[in-house]
């Protein structure tokens, strides 16, 4: 009798190990082939804020160890909202925030170097600088600067003898706006969409030497001169 339990034993243990091999083979074959899947990008590292995707965040077919970007499959049900599947719907883009490692990239998070929203510093030419001047209403056309505008700075100084009589140059021609305002003031306007329509200052594209140059007119008496968008 003992030989008999002994056997049944064996068969049982037999028969539950071979059903378990089979639902592990099941599961291997059914979890990734029998759903539909998306391959993504998904930050491999913090990513911050202000941060132009380059090329080089990507690192290459034989080496990701150093990207920033890494391609993962997943799960359709799985996937964030505005995933993105393509290197080139991220290159130069803008992220509008940090993005942290494991994140799968939302592309509502990034934006074009020319948004509105985007770091200053990203629209300055090579070698140019932003400098801040006074343009309040009565040396700054009344309010109707506006970005992308070039103006002309006018200077002008008394006669120390005669103080009705003083004299005036053009000190600076064609200077590009960037900004009206303060920055308080156009993340405002960004983010509600609409226009700035009162300023105490602008911010100018100038050289390094002439932002040295504008600190000295600003101890001068000055006028601003908006220039016609038609003639450029």
């Amino acid at each position: 009798m003992k030989k008999v339990y002994l056997i049944a034993v064996i068969f049982a243990l037999i028969a539950g190990f071979a059903t378990f091999m089979f639902a592990r083979e099941l599961d291997a074959k059914t979890t990734i082939k029998d759903v539909d899947t998306v391959n993504i990008y998904v930050a491999a590292k913090d990513i911050e804020e202000n941060t132009q995707i380059t090329e080089e965040m990507f690192g290459t077919e034989e080496d990701t160890s150093d990207a920033s970007f890494i391609v993962k499959q997943v799960l359709v049900t799985d996937a964030g909202p505005n995933y993105v599947t393509d290197k080139a719907d991220l290159l130069e883009k803008i992220t509008l925030d940090t993005i942290y490692a494991g994140e799968q990239i939302n592309s509502q998070r990034l934006v074009d170097k020319d948004a509105d929203n985007v770091s200053l510093s990203y629209k300055l030419q090579p070698g140019m600088v932003a400098y801040s001047i006074n343009a309040s209403q009565a040396n700054g056309v009344d309010g109707y600067i506006g970005p992308n505008d070039t103006v002309d700075i006018i200077t002008y100084e008394r006669d120390e003898d005669d103080p009705t009589e003083f004299e005036a140059k053009l000190s600076y021609e064609n200077l590009k706006v960037l900004r009206v305002s303060n920055n308080t003031d156009n993340t405002a306007a960004a983010s509600t969409g609409n226009a700035i329509t009162a300023y105490a200052t602008i911010t100018v594209e100038v050289t390094p030497e002439e932002a040295l140059e504008l600190r000295q007119v600003e101890e001068k008496n000055y006028k601003l001169v908006l220039n016609s968008r038609a003639e450029g």
